[in-house]
């Protein structure tokens, strides 16, 4: 039996990514790039045809990791074009899991659609099933399987075993490859940069588009670090916040925790925006072409949102260290190069003036948690939404 593979990102990677790492490039269309290419595996024989993108959605049961109630978001879409020679569709993007017969759905498109989750914490265990006379596909199913192996040490703390699912102990040979590398990496891992007065968690489950503590300390270490520039404002985007920062019992940091963190290496930028320049930035952060992401200030910056108002007036109430935000007066802000190059959706950026490159996003977070004897997580909200 021969299984064709068509693999391809999203149409949105150009949201993604810093827009100078894909110059000359061009993202078309998701359904439209894969009909093109059925016919051309179909011709070369193929039985089955097995679609790997980088697009997804979510499910209302996000704990039943093979579960698909109620899904909804753009691979739905993309779905609903497609050629129905198309047997299998595996997902991502989300970053949530699911095991989806779209028939259901869809009568007229009868596709196998899967999601393996985050962090490798699941693999998707895929059967088709083909008749060797006719070759075709005669049953497909699929299930997420729970990675459960050795006990280990997060940055949130110690992992035991849990009896609920099954242990897979580990291949011999990879678990000595990989532990080269974590031996190789120890020492700069385990270096310490400092202390924090307590956790620093980030976005929770269930309320992901929040940057949470974690955002508010990377916020101020981005401000501190880029004051040299003219910097008054910092924001932190949420989905750059890739785990907790959880110190010690003594609260001691190491610098492999920040990393966890923030494992992007991106320079800092710092330019000037007007007041009304940086609110139509904020609304782009609850448009309704994508997902509604709270962009994390620096301390005395404040702002409110009312999801439910018009698109383009959902932001109001921007204070600067108590002072309201002018719309005419030029303020100086510091984010991230991916930012600033439009990622994340972020546009409204290209109106940056007088810029100036600061340090990398990792060496302002080290040294603004080492220049205080413990440096103390900032808990306090300062995204506010509106009360009807």
């Amino acid at each position: 039996m021969t299984i064709g593979f068509i693999g391809l990102t999203l149409k949105g990677t150009p949201d993604l990514v810093s827009h100078d790492r894909i110059a000359g490039l061009t993202f078309a269309d998701e359904a439209d790039t894969i009909n093109a290419a059925v016919p051309a595996l179909k011709a070369q024989g193929t039985d089955a045809v097995v679609v790997l993108i980088h697009q997804g959605g979510k499910t209302d049961e996000f704990s039943n990791v093979s579960g698909c109630q109620n899904l909804k978001g753009e691979i739905a879409g993309i779905l609903d074009r497609l050629d129905t020679r198309v047997d299998v569709v595996v997902s991502g993007h989300t970053h949530w899991p699911y095991v989806c017969d779209y028939a259901k759905m869809n009568p007229a498109k009868p596709f196998l659609l899967t999601s393996a989750g985050v962090y490798g914490e699941l693999v998707t265990d895929i059967t088709l099933s083909i008749d060797p006379a006719t070759h075709r596909v005669v049953g497909k199913r699929a299930t997420n399987v729970v990675v459960q192996s050795q006990p280990y040490t997060a940055s949130r703390g110690p992992v035991p075993n849990n009896d609920v699912v099954p242990r897979f102990e580990p291949r011999a040979d990879i678990s000595a490859y990989v532990g080269r590398y974590v031996e190789a990496a120890k020492a700069f891992s385990e270096r310490p940069i400092g202390k924090l007065s307590g956790p620093s968690q980030r976005r929770e489950i269930g309320n992901v588009d929040y940057g949470g503590p974690a955002g508010n300390l990377i916020a101020d270490a981005q401000l501190a670090a880029t004051k040299s520039a003219g910097a008054q404002i910092s924001f932190m985007n949420p989905f750059g916040i890739r785990a907790p920062i959880v110190p010690s019992a003594d609260g001691s940091v190491t610098f492999g925790m920040i990393y966890q963190t923030q494992p992007f290496n991106n320079d800092l930028v710092t330019f000037t925006l007007s007041g009304a320049e940086l609110k139509a930035v904020l609304e782009q952060s609850f448009a309704d072409s994508g997902p509604e992401q709270f962009l994390t200030p620096s301390a005395g910056f404040s702002y409110t949102v009312d999801r439910q108002a018009p698109a383009g007036s959902r932001v109001s109430a921007m204070s600067l260290n108590g002072t309201p935000v002018d719309p005419a007066t030029d303020y100086r802000v510091t984010v991230s190069t991916f930012l600033a190059n439009g990622g994340d959706g972020f546009s409204a950026f290209d109106k940056q003036r007088n810029v100036v490159l600061g340090p990398t996003d990792i060496d302002a977070l080290e040294a603004w948690i080492k220049a205080v004897p413990v440096r103390q997580v900032p808990t306090e909200s300062r995204v506010f939404e509106a009360k009807r």
